[in-house]
């Protein structure tokens, strides 16, 4: 190895392109870890908010539906010391659930105690 013949201007984009690579991976490891510590966070909080009713209800969605609306309803009677909190759910298919979310004691987060979809009612079955 030779190294007394490399020069500066040699090793110098060398070491520029190692240190914008390690930044970038230091960068994406940080935010898909912010990313979950946020999920796992809105599960415990002392009150769900969006992210914990889209947390909850992805998992029990199928497969490429997302939750495309969410509209916080009423806040209801108190369960084990916490009250449930019901919502209005609108998904990329156009559908629509009513979930009402509570916070489980044994588990230490807030869980789905009712998911239901609605149906739709025909135009003329309103008049």
């Amino acid at each position: 190895m030779d190294i007394q013949q490399i020069t500066h201007q040699g090793y110098r984009l060398s070491i520029l392109v190692a240190m914008v690579l390690s930044a970038v991976a230091v960068t994406l490891a940080a935010l898909i870890g912010r990313g979950t510590l946020n999920l796992r966070g809105s599960l415990i909080l002392e009150e769900p908010t969006d992210i914990t009713v889209i947390a909850l209800m992805e998992t029990t969605l199928p497969e490429n539906i997302k939750v495309a609306q969410i509209d916080f309803l009423r806040e209801e009677a108190e369960v084990g010391g916490k009250p449930t909190y019901a919502y209005h759910v609108g998904t990329s298919d156009l559908g629509n659930y009513f979930v009402r979310l509570y916070f489980d004691r044994e588990i230490g987060r807030w869980a789905v105690a009712h998911a239901e979809r609605l149906r739709e009612t025909p135009a003329e079955e309103t008049l």
